[in-house]
C-alpha cells in the first residue's frame, strides 16, 4: 500500500517542463515547470471561477428574464399598478354613470327635479334630506334655441363674408384676364395689319419695278424699229452685194434680239415664281401665328372657367367651424332652419358654373379634326387602322370632342403625336403633326386647336393627318363617326 501511495505521489509531484520554441530557428522563447498536481489545481480553480461568474451574471443582471418561466419584477410592478389604477377608474366610472342617470331625465324633459344620490355622502342624514334642485325644462330649451340661433347667424355671416371675398377675387381675376385677352387681340391685329401693309408695299414695289422694266423694253423695241427703218433705207441705197451682207447682219441681230428677249422673259418668270413662293410662305407663317394665338386665347378662357369652378367648389366644400365633440352633437341636434339653409346652399352653389346640367347618358358627338381629301382609308386587312387626310402644311388640327390629353410627345416613326381620352372609353389619335400646342394632362374642348398638320416622322409621305379612333381598346373606322370631306 505504501508503495502504491508513494508511486501516486511521485506521479503527481513529478516535474515536467513546458518549452515554447521558434519553429524556424528552434530558439527557446519561454518555458514552465509543471506537475500533474499543479495542472489539476489550476484547472479546478478556473472552472469554479467561470461557474461563479456565470451564476452571478444570470442572477443579478437582466439576462435572467430570458430564462423560461421566469417573470420580470418590473412587469410585476406594472401589472399591480395597473390593477389598482383600473380599480380606481372603475369607481370613477360608476360615480359618473350614477350622475348621468340622475341628470338625464332633466335634460330630455322627463323630470324637473334633480335627485342626486352621491356615492360618498353622510350616512347620518335622513333619507328625505337628499340633494334636490328644482329646475325648469323651459330654460334649457330656450338656451339651446338661443345657441342654435347664434350659430346660424354666425354661420350665415361667415359664409356671406367668404362669398363676398371670393366674388371680389373672381371679378378682379376676370377683369385682368379680359384685359390680357384684349391686349393680346389688339397686338395680334396690329401685327396682322403691319404684315399686310408690308406685303402691300413689297407688291407695290415689285409692280413699279416691273412697269419700269416694261417701259425699258418698249424703248428698246422703238429703238430697234427705228434702226430697222434706217437700215432698210440704207439697204435700198446700197448695192445688191452690200444689201445681202446687211440682210445677213440683220438676221444675226434678230437672233441676238430674240435670245436677249427670251433671257429677259425667263428671268422675269423666275423672279415672279420666287416672289409668289415667298409670299405664300409668309402667309403660312402668319396663319400659323394666328392659330397659336387663337389656341392661347382658348386656353386662357378655359383656365378662367376652371378657376371659377375651383373657387366655387372650394367655397362649397369649406368648413368654417371646427368639429364639435360627440357630447355637443348629441345635445345640440341640427335645427330645421339650419338643414334647409345648408340644402339651399348646396343646391345653388355646388358646381353651378353653368346654367344647365350635362347628361352622362348622352352619346358622344364627334367633329372633323380637319377638312381635306381622304387619301387612304381604314383597312383591317392591310393593318391600317386609321384614315389619312391630305391637307396643306400649317392647317390647324382640332379636337374631335371634349377630353383629356394623355400623350403629346415626339416619336421617330410618326413624328409629333397627340392622344386624347374622351368619355365612354373613346380615344382619338393624331399623328404626323408639325407643331404641338397642348401638353400632356391638358383639358381640351371640342373644336379646340391642339396642333398644326405637317409631315413629321419617318413614315410620312407628305403633309397629311393620320387619324385613329379606339373604343374600349378596339380600333373603329372613323368614317362611321365623322365626315372628313
Amino acid at each position: 500500500m505504501k508503495k502504491a501511495k508513494n508511486k501516486i505521489k511521485s506521479k503527481l509531484t513529478k516535474k515536467f517542463r513546458l518549452v515554447v520554441l521558434n519553429d524556424s530557428s528552434f530558439e527557446e522563447r519561454f518555458s514552465f515547470k509543471l506537475t500533474r498536481l499543479n495542472v489539476f489545481v489550476f484547472g479546478g480553480l478556473i472552472s469554479i471561477l467561470l461557474v461563479g461568474v456565470t451564476v452571478f451574471f444570470i442572477a443579478f443582471t437582466p439576462i435572467k428574464e430570458y430564462i423560461p418561466g421566469y417573470s420580470s419584477t418590473k412587469l410585476k410592478k406594472q401589472a399591480s399598478f395597473l390593477f389598482y389604477k383600473v380599480d380606481s377608474l372603475q369607481a370613477q366610472v360608476n360615480t359618473l354613470s350614477e350622475f348621468t342617470k340622475a341628470i338625464r331625465p332633466i335634460l330630455i324633459g322627463e323630470d324637473t327635479i334633480v335627485d342626486i344620490k352621491l356615492p360618498f355622502r353622510n350616512t347620518d342624514l335622513e333619507e328625505g334630506s337628499a340633494l334636490r334642485f328644482p329646475m325648469r325644462n323651459d330654460s334649457i330649451s330656450m338656451l339651446i334655441a338661443k345657441v342654435r340661433k347664434e350659430m346660424d347667424s354666425s354661420y350665415k355671416a361667415y359664409y356671406k363674408q367668404q362669398t363676398d371675398l371670393l366674388q371680389k377675387k373672381h371679378q378682379v381675376t376676370e377683369v385682368s384676364l379680359q384685359d390680357l385677352q384684349k391686349n393680346n387681340l389688339e397686338g395680334l391685329k396690329k401685327e396682322f395689319v403691319d404684315t399686310v401693309e408690308k406685303q402691300k408695299d413689297s407688291l407695290q414695289k415689285l409692280r413699279l419695278n416691273l412697269s419700269s422694266k416694261i417701259k425699258e423694253i418698249l424703248d428698246l423695241k422703238n429703238q430697234i424699229a427705228l434702226k430697222e427703218i434706217a437700215s432698210n433705207l440704207e439697204i435700198q441705197s446700197l448695192s445688191k452685194e452690200k444689201q445681202s451682207a446687211i440682210l445677213q447682219e440683220n438676221k444675226n441681230a434678230e437672233k441676238s434680239r430674240k435670245g436677249v428677249q427670251a433671257l429677259l422673259e425667263k428671268e422675269y418668270t423666275e423672279k415672279s415664281k420666287k416672289l409668289a413662293e415667298m409670299h405664300q410662305k409668309e402667309l403660312l407663317t402668319l396663319n400659323a401665328s394666328l392659330f397659336r394665338k387663337d389656341a392661347l386665347i382658348d386656353s386662357l378662357t378655359f383656365q378662367l372657367l376652371s378657376n371659377q369652378q375651383k373657387k366655387i367648389g372650394e367655397l362649397a366644400d369649406e368648413k368654417p367651424f371646427q368639429p364639435v365633440s360627440e357630447l355637443s352633437e348629441k345635445l345640440l341636434v341640427r335645427s330645421s332652419r339650419d338643414s334647409i339653409f345648408r340644402e339651399d346652399v348646396e343646391r345653388e352653389d355646388r358646381f353651378s358654373l353653368f346654367d344647365f346640367e350635362t347628361s352622362h347618358t348622352e352619346d358622344v358627338v364627334f367633329f372633323a379634326p380637319v377638312k381635306g381629301i381622304l387619301t387612304d382609308g381604314y383597312s383591317v386587312k392591310d393593318k391600317h387602322y386609321a384614315v389619312d387626310i391630305a391637307v396643306s402644311k400649317g392647317t390647324g388640327v382640332k379636337a374631335v370632342a371634349d377630353g383629356t390629353i394623355i400623350f403629346a410627345e415626339w416619336t421617330v416613326e410618326t413624328g409629333y403625336v397627340v392622344i386624347i381620352e374622351h368619355k365612354d372609353s373613346y380615344l382619338s389619335v393624331y399623328k404626323h403633326n408639325e407643331i404641338l400646342y397642348r401638353n400632356q394632362g391638358d383639358l381640351v374642348k371640342s373644336g379646340e386647336v391642339i396642333s398644326m398638320a405637317g409631315s413629321s416622322g419617318e413614315y410620312s409621305t407628305g403633309p397629311h393627318l393620320h387619324f385613329e379612333m379606339w373604343y374600349q381598346g378596339y380600333s373603329v373606322n372613323p368614317i362611321n363617326f365623322i365626315e372628313f370631306e
